[in-house]
């Protein structure tokens, strides 16, 4: 008897529709991608992150919002090292602020860097046939809110937390 619980499939995001780019294109034209893609009434972007793909389409890796933020000036990278602010004085912050005016300069400077520079790779994907609950499973143990679905080697889309959680929720009926 085939069940009619919800599979990876019923909730993909196409890859059509999901910001993608090739490994050689840049830093530039990854926050062009992201930037294109928005939604709402207060023209938000959608997504957190880009999909980054070899010549042959496969996958390669994943950039977050975060990763782009801090490839614009290596004192960032630096200064994201730092475990939390506990116990920080107050001049560890004015020094950052102390940064704006070159930061906005030295940003600048990094729009040219091929994406592969600084994504990072995927550890974990699932398949269109696999149940909803394996990639809720997945995403709720390692953090990973977005997985790319995989069949056969061909990167189908993604899949997100949101879109589970809506299929979840309705399914029970909560």
């Amino acid at each position: 008897m085939a069940s009619d619980n919800p599979v990876v499939r019923d909730l993909i995001i196409p890859l059509k529709d999901f910001p993608h780019l090739n490994e050689t294109q840049t830093l530039h034209d990854a926050v062009e991608t992201l930037l294109s893609y928005k939604c709402g009434e207060y023209e938000r972007i959608r997504y957190a992150e880009i999909l980054i793909l070899n010549d042959q389409n496969k996958l390669c890796g994943r950039a977050r919002l975060q990763d782009i933020l801090l490839s614009l000036d290596p004192r960032l990278k630096e200064a994201s090292k730092v475990k939390g602010f506990e116990g920080k004085s107050s001049g560890f912050l004015d020094l950052v602020i102390l940064w704006e005016d070159s930061f906005f300069v030295e940003c600048r400077k990094w729009s040219h860097i091929p994406i592969k520079n600084l994504m990072s790779p995927i550890k974990y994907t699932v398949k269109g046939d696999d149940p909803v609950l394996k990639a809720l499973a997945i995403m709720t143990n390692t953090q990973n809110f977005v997985l790319p679905v995989v069949d056969e080697g061909r990167i189908l889309g993604v899949i997100r937390l949101k879109e589970i959680f809506a299929a979840i929720t309705a399914r029970c009926k909560i």
